[in-house]
């Protein structure tokens, strides 16, 4: 049977090979652990994608064969090792060094464990001399492991503190954020449930109804999850919906609204009593909008498949109210999604501004007179 590790280096693996997104790759693997193994395969994959850049050069620095020299086992697995002795300090050295020798050997690569074992104890003597590059987008890059293009990019907008803030806040994974749904408890009464299935959690900084999950490892096994009492949302997406003031009564159009989570915050900011459509292109993310109001008891939401660029004739003039989240590049959840910055590049960024601009000339069409229509990304691009 494959150890924890082994299991690591082949999820990492898998991800670079198929270019899918990690938590769908994840999924598939952890569901043969327990919850304290889960956490751990999560940490890992998570930071060791998280940091690649910034372990790829520390690696560089120490080995005559460049990372994308080396056999994608042998990478990732250096990696995985190299993540695990520069981020993780509860972990002692000899443990993680052997443990990749002698995943090495079991697959067979007995000629590649001097390699494996030299490059982890030379970089275990050598991390705190290596010297970072001088010229600041390279060394913003390297530092914060962040592709050199978005580092220009933000550089043209902001300046070096501003950048290493931004970074820094990126590379720091938060909590889980939840939202009560305050038409069938209270955030009091939802603290006594969880705690009688020993989850703690603590009150949300800007938004009444947000609290954080303090630990956590399987949402949808909780039972007032299951009920419908709360949702998972982060105190950033609420706060759109409180910045459109929906009222009660109001017919609201939420464009891209997959997979509901602001529709849903809607429909009880307006205690269940209005219209509110909700869109998407695809069917199969309609039946998530459509399954995430059904599990909070919200029928004022109508899922409806429309592709927000082509015009309606019929919606014209019709709302009082409009969410349009748009298609982004995502580079302002790179804490929770690490892999987007690998696939992103600026051409897509102004691909996906041509589509954005679209979806604006064409929604604001569909508001009443005197209207609201609140335009929302989850990115940091200012051309965006």
């Amino acid at each position: 049977m494959k150890t924890i590790r082994e299991t690591i280096v082949d999820i990492l693996v898998e991800i670079e090979k198929s270019q899918s997104y990690v938590q769908l790759i994840l999924k598939k693997y952890l569901e043969q652990f327990e919850i304290l193994d889960r956490k751990f395969i999560t940490e890992v994959v998570n930071g060791t994608i998280q940091h690649q850049i910034t372990l790829d050069y520390y690696i560089n620095t120490l080995s005559k064969t460049p990372v994308n020299k080396m056999k994608p086992f042998i990478k990732q697995l250096i990696r995985m090792s190299a993540y695990q002795l520069l981020f993780l300090d509860k972990i002692p050295t000899p443990a993680i060094i052997n443990e990749a020798v002698n995943i090495v050997k079991r697959r067979k690569m007995t000629n590649l464990s001097g390699f494996v074992n030299g490059i982890l104890r030379n970089l275990d003597r050598q991390k705190d001399n290596i010297v970072l590059p001088t010229e600041p987008i390279e060394c913003f890059s390297v530092k914060y492991s962040m592709p050199a293009w978005i580092i220009q990019m933000w550089n043209n907008v902001y300046n070096h503190a501003e950048i290493e803030k931004i970074c820094s806040s990126l590379n720091r994974r938060g909590k889980v954020c939840g939202r009560v749904n305050n038409l069938k408890t209270s955030k009091e009464q939802l603290k006594i449930l969880l705690n009688r299935e020993n989850i703690d959690i603590t009150d949300g900084k800007f938004i009444e109804e947000s609290f954080y999950l303090n630990n956590v490892t399987s949402i949808g096994n909780v039972s007032s999850f299951k009920e419908g009492l709360w949702t998972v949302q982060d105190e950033s997406a609420m706060l759109v919906s409180k910045v459109l003031n929906p009222q009660k009564g109001d017919i609201i159009l939420d464009v891209c609204a997959a997979p509901g989570g602001k529709s849903t915050h809607i429909a009880q900011l307006i205690q269940n009593e209005g219209q509110i459509i909700s869109t998407d292109i695809y069917e199969h993310k309609l039946e998530l909008i459509q399954k995430n109001a059904d599990r909070l008891e919200l029928s004022c939401i109508t899922p409806v498949l429309n592709d927000g660029t082509i015009f309606k004739e019929a919606w014209e003039n019709k709302f009082d109210k409009i969410l349009l989240d748009v298609p982004c590049s995502g580079l302002g959840i790179l804490s929770k999604k690490p892999d987007i910055k690998y696939k992103r590049t600026l051409s897509d960024i102004h691909e996906l501004v041509k589509i954005q601009k679209k979806l604006i000339e064409n929604n604001i069409k569909y508001l009443k007179p005197n209207g609201i229509l609140v335009y929302s990304t989850c990115t940091i691009s200012k051309l965006e």
